[in-house]
């Protein structure tokens, strides 16, 4: 079953005025579509869904929105009579043709609707990453509602020197143009706008480094890591979390925290990759375990690394937690323990699943078997985890197969 009603857009455009929109719900799911009309709050009524007698133009706004009324309506009794199961893009689309009436589905409300199913899934990380390359864009064009053709070649290259001004970093700039580019391929999917609206034949992310040099320690650091004696607690928390990600095959700190006790009586961990959706086992060896039993929380938690104040964590507060945590106690610790060890590198907690990688790369193994140690769903992203390898090391191999 779908719904829908005529409102006002929640933000005021710089005249004071709002777009108004109709907001449309089905199976669960929401989305906004502008019909290219304005008006003050003041002359909005929200009960009646129409403009208020105090607007200069009410009679002819009103009319307006009365036949747009009958159009939806005519193609949700058009899709039932014949059987035909639909989705909100569906909808959309077809009342974008209808009668040879005109209302458009710009970028920002459709990329709005995608964030809001995002959450909706839990999948909050992505949703974030979205969120904030709609925003970048908002604040690029000056404005909230932003069109689909606005996106073309020339204002994406502009976007592009945009970010750069701004001091963000290449591989950002790909990511937020990845994002765009995946918002324009679901839009073509759903029948949003057509193949010749879409921007990337031309332009081209490859362009830009899309991914950092990743730090990491190799094994020399590593042993030299472990026999560092922290002079406080904090430093010792930061050093552990470290080396039991290292020993965990890099275990993502959001995963890390919700490891249940029920591992500490078993030799192996099994656990969903947040991040993936990729199943991961591996076997604990002493030096996890070790740092396991040395952290784990009161009897009453069933979570093993006393981090987190409820048993019953939300999504939001997950992610909230985990930040707060690797930012100020593990972090921040972790750039003093390199200064003391003067390892004159940028570590940071997620250096360890690069490091676990690495080390691993190094020692020969095949990439497939490193991509499923470390649970993840293609070779590319196992890929940008793996430095090249150093001429020594090279040479050596080399000498090895040659001899």
């Amino acid at each position: 079953m779908v719904s829908y009603t005529f409102t006002l857009a929640p933000k005021a455009n710089k005249t004071g005025e709002r777009s108004i929109i109709i907001s449309f719900i089905k199976d669960r799911k929401n989305t906004s579509l502008s019909i290219g009309k304005t008006c003050k709050e003041k002359d909005w009524s929200f009960d009646a869904c129409r403009l208020k007698t105090s607007h200069p133009n009410h009679a002819n706004l009103n009319k307006f929105i009365e036949r747009r009324i009958k159009i939806i309506d005519e193609i949700i009794d058009d899709f039932d009579k014949n059987g035909i199961y639909f989705t909100l893009p569906d909808l959309i689309n077809k009342l974008k043709t209808s009668s040879g009436q005109s209302i458009s589905l710009t970028y920002t409300s459709f990329h709005e609707d995608l964030i809001r199913n995002l959450l909706a899934s839990d999948k909050t990380g992505t949703a974030k990453v979205e969120k904030d390359t709609l925003n970048a864009l908002q604040r690029f064009f000056g404005k909230k509602d932003i069109s689909f053709n606005e996106l073309d070649y020339s204002n994406l290259k502009k976007f592009e020197a945009y970010c750069i001004s701004r001091g963000n970093r290449e591989s950002s700039i790909a990511i937020r143009m990845r994002t765009l580019r995946s918002v324009f391929n679901q839009a073509i999917r759903n029948q949003v706008i057509t193949e010749k609206q879409y921007p990337f034949r031309h332009y081209k992310i490859s362009k830009l480094k899309e991914s950092g040099k990743k730090e990491y320690l190799n094994e020399e650091e590593i042993e030299k890591l472990k026999k560092y004696e922290p002079k406080d607690e904090k430093l010792s928390f930061a050093k552990d979390m470290f080396l039991f990600s290292y020993y965990a095959r890099g275990i993502n700190f959001l995963d890390l925290i919700k490891l249940e006790k029920k591992f500490l009586n078993i030799d192996r961990i099994n656990y969903i990759r947040s991040k993936t959706g990729v199943p991961v086992s591996f076997k604990i060896n002493d030096y996890a375990r070790n740092i396991m039993e040395k952290y784990k929380s009161e009897n009453s938690s069933k979570f093993i690394f006393n981090i987190m104040n409820t048993e019953k964590p939300t999504q939001i507060y997950l992610k909230n937690r985990s930040k707060k945590v690797l930012t100020y106690y593990v972090n921040m610790q972790l750039k003093e323990i390199m200064k003391e060890l003067q390892i004159k590198k940028n570590i940071s907690y997620y250096c360890a699943r690069h490091s676990f990688a690495t080390v691993l790369k190094f020692n020969n193994i095949s990439i497939e078997t490193i991509r499923e140690a470390l649970g993840q769903k293609d070779i590319k992203s196992t890929l940008s985890y793996l430095n090249s390898l150093p001429d020594n090391k090279l040479d050596k191999i080399i000498d090895e197969v040659l001899k």
